[in-house]
């Protein structure tokens, strides 16, 4: 069975698979406060406005918040590495929808969560479910923070891959089209896009409720990426005897051997 094949049947056995699960675990680990810090606070951003208006010590208190999220407190070298890791988000995001696909026979499965598998492998189905279903918000969130700390570099690849074939015309080309909305749909408040009405209002309630409550996703993979990795720290290690014989600590039956085996459904190395 070629790879093409295996990766549609049983992408476990795939090795770019498993190298992509490794960086996807140490890329999460290493920028977990990273996105658990942007994520709480980007949701609380959302509603910038009604926060402002509060009084004037909720006001500074946004304007601290504002800070902490787009420059990490730190001025411009802030947002530069603000903008890094966002990029840093994208991979963990693309790496995560790849390890995802469980392969050809099982995929439905995986678009919901099970029961009845215990708290660990119930943790990790939690991940991979969340992370699926809010990948699109996600990549959405990470290229609009990228561009506003490297709008330079967006322009570059828009100029490279839509150039301007006539500086007289006035009219905006497709990849200008692109950028506005890619840092437009960052916030939120923008009057119930795609609910046909206009000013404040319901809809538009409705929609900042859903930036904010798809904005808490990274915070909350952050957390279960965290426990998948802490219970895979304490999964029990095969040790060999002199006799050539392999054991586990504090197992003392094949069944408890099977049922360690089930603590990681995905059983990555």
């Amino acid at each position: 069975m070629n790879v093409s094949k295996r990766w549609v049947h049983q992408p476990q056995r795939v090795w770019l698979r498993r190298a992509l699960f490794q960086i996807h675990l140490w890329t999460g680990l290493c920028l977990g406060l990273y996105v658990l810090m942007i994520s709480l606070t980007g949701s609380v951003l959302v509603y910038r406005n009604e926060l402002f208006r509060a009084s004037p010590r909720v006001m500074r208190a946004t304007e601290w918040l504002l800070d902490l999220h787009d420059n990490l407190l730190a001025g411009e070298p802030g947002r530069s590495v603000n903008g890094a890791c966002a990029f840093a988000v994208l991979a963990l995001a693309a790496s995560g929808l790849v390890i995802w696909w469980p392969g050809i026979k099982t995929w439905r499965r995986s678009l919901t969560l099970p029961r009845g598998l215990g708290w660990r492998r119930t943790t990790w189905h939690l991940h991979s479910l969340i992370g699926f279903w809010t990948a699109g918000f996600t990549i959405v969130l990470g290229l609009s923070g990228a561009y506003f700390s490297f709008p330079e570099l967006f322009q570059w690849v828009a100029d490279v891959l839509d150039p301007i074939t006539d500086p007289t015309l006035v009219a905006a080309r497709v990849s200008d089209h692109v950028i506005y909305w890619i840092a437009y749909l960052h916030f939120g408040r923008i009057n119930g896009i795609g609910i046909p009405c206009r000013g404040r209002g319901l809809c538009d309630q409705m929609t900042k409720a859903v930036w904010a409550f798809f904005g808490l996703a990274p915070a909350v993979l952050a957390v279960t990426g965290a426990i998948v990795w802490w219970n895979r720290m304490r999964r029990p290690r095969p040790s060999s005897r002199r006799d050539g014989t392999i054991t586990m600590p504090g197992v003392r039956s094949e069944s408890q051997i099977e049922g360690y085996s089930r603590i990681d459904p995905g059983n990555e190395t």
